[in-house]
């Protein structure tokens, strides 16, 4: 009897050991639960009450409740602190803000003309949301608005799969201007410190004009591949192989520490799936949401340059979209696609590029060429007037002696300027000195001329007074 107590306490204990493992594993965390899948699941509502100690959560009209940082400076885009990493699953981003695991693999960022870059919440995690293009030695990537199903896209660029790659050079796809993008130098793209080298909006204009636009997604059951920029491409630029990882669950418990994690061959990111229940209760009927719910109004009174930049924004692509389209129905016919051409270097790339703390800016810019024509211009200019003035200096002074008592006798010794000569009298008669004064001689010649003129004058006398007759 003793024994059979025992094995039905025993029996009892083990029961309860199994469901305490079992509800363990159903909640797993605040907001956290396995799925049926066997991965960590959330709903919308982790998303807001992780967010908010890092941002607003705003209502608007169109998208519902929205959210922005507030810790950033007002050039701020997303996708900007972090760097790339090539993955099973295409180019994916690896981020260095505590908000990135949600913002940059969940759902889509848009330009607000109120409160600017706002993100709104999606259900589908994916390697990266972004456009990307490329062209003049550049690479840039820009957030994907919402709306943009790539599932039905058309893609006739390299590599297949969904996406749209058939703008041309320099259009705006997806409605995305310049200013949206994030560009970097081509052999800087796989940088660890990839905000150290992005070029400033001012100097993209230069070459917005050669890039195309590479965006290629492709699914496969619930994964998304993001290809974007041939990674052959890449690896033609800097010269060396691009490590390639697998994309892994990050498995801890411990969700307040950093997301994404490196291990060997892994990229290991907390990456749940969003379960999408009807009842979620809105960010403003959250306690740990609520005090990071504002208005448009209030998020625009305390942060008025990011309203004025996004308007700003958002009127140049506006403009540039209006433009683009009646370019397009005045030609009647869809801009042709180039096929992709690999560019070969004749130098070392290295050469081309200083790191991003020496400069952020490309060296080989069309306006850093012309001030470099400049400056070189007024350098030889001035060097060429310099050459000028020491030759007119150097042919209107006598080179002056070392010493100054050997310039004088050497003045002494050195005759007269023939000019000088000329301008003196003759001097006066001193003498033959061997028939060389041309004066003495001149008054000898005259002398004998009157001596010969007074002996004819003479003989003439005499011969009148023979011929005279006799006297009487």
């Amino acid at each position: 009897m003793k024994t059979t107590r025992n094995a039905l306490f025993a029996l009892f204990l083990l029961a309860a050991g199994t469901v305490t493992a079992a509800s363990a594993q159903v909640s797993i965390g605040a907001g956290i639960h396995i799925g049926p899948s066997g991965r960590a699941a959330v709903d919308l509502g982790f998303f807001y009450d992780n967010l908010a100690p890092y941002g607003n959560w705003i209502q608007r009209p169109n998208y519902g409740w929205v959210w922005t940082p507030t810790a950033v400076s007002t050039s701020w885009r997303p996708y900007e602190d972090g760097h790339w990493v090539w993955t099973d699953q295409g180019w994916t981003w690896i981020t260095d803000e505590p908000y990135g695991w949600a913002t940059y693999h969940y759902g889509r960022w848009y330009q607000d003309p109120q409160i600017g870059w706002a993100w709104v919440p999606g259900n589908d995690w994916g390697p990266a949301w972004v456009s990307w293009q490329e062209g003049a030695n550049y690479v840039g990537w820009a957030p994907l608005p919402p709306g943009v199903d790539i599932s039905a896209s058309y893609n006739s660029g390299y590599g297949g799969g969904y996406g749209y790659n058939g703008g041309g050079y320099g259009s705006y796809d997806y409605g995305i201007g310049p200013d949206a993008y994030v560009f970097v130098p081509e052999r800087n793209f796989l940088s660890l410190s990839i905000g150290s080298y992005v070029v400033p909006q001012v100097q993209v204009s230069a070459f917005w004009g050669q890039t195309r636009n590479y965006t290629s997604y492709r699914r496969e059951g619930d994964r998304y591949f993001n290809q974007g920029v041939p990674v052959d491409r890449i690896q033609r630029v800097v010269g060396r192989s691009v490590p390639r990882y697998q994309i892994a669950d990050l498995q801890t418990t411990d969700y307040r520490q950093p997301r994404t994690r490196i291990a060997g061959n892994q990229v290991q990111i907390f990456r749940p799936q969003v379960q999408q229940t009807a009842q979620v209760a809105p960010p403003v009927s959250r306690p740990a949401a609520r005090r990071a719910v504002v208005s448009a109004e209030q998020f625009q009174a305390s942060h008025p340059n990011r309203a004025t930049r996004s308007q700003q924004v958002n009127g140049d692509q506006q403009q540039a979209n209006r433009y683009q389209r009646q370019q397009q129905q005045q030609q009647g016919a869809q801009p042709q696609v180039q096929p992709y051409q690999p560019r070969t270097y004749n130098q070392p790339p290295q050469a081309q590029y200083q790191t991003g703390r020496q400069r952020q800016v490309n060296p080989n810019t069309q306006q850093d060429q012309y001030q470099q024509q400049q400056q070189s211009r007024r350098y030889n200019d001035q060097r060429r007037y310099q050459q000028q003035q020491e030759q007119n200096n150097q042919q209107q002074r006598p080179p002056r002696a070392v010493n100054p008592q050997q310039d004088r006798n050497q003045q002494q010794q050195q005759p007269p300027p023939r000019a000088n000569r000329q301008q003196q009298p003759p001097p006066q008669s001193q003498g033959n000195h061997n028939g060389q004064n041309h004066g003495s001689q001149n008054d000898k010649n005259q002398n004998r001329g009157k001596a010969q003129q007074k002996q004819r004058d003479r003989n003439q006398n005499q011969d009148q007074d023979q011929n005279r007759p006799p006297g009487r």
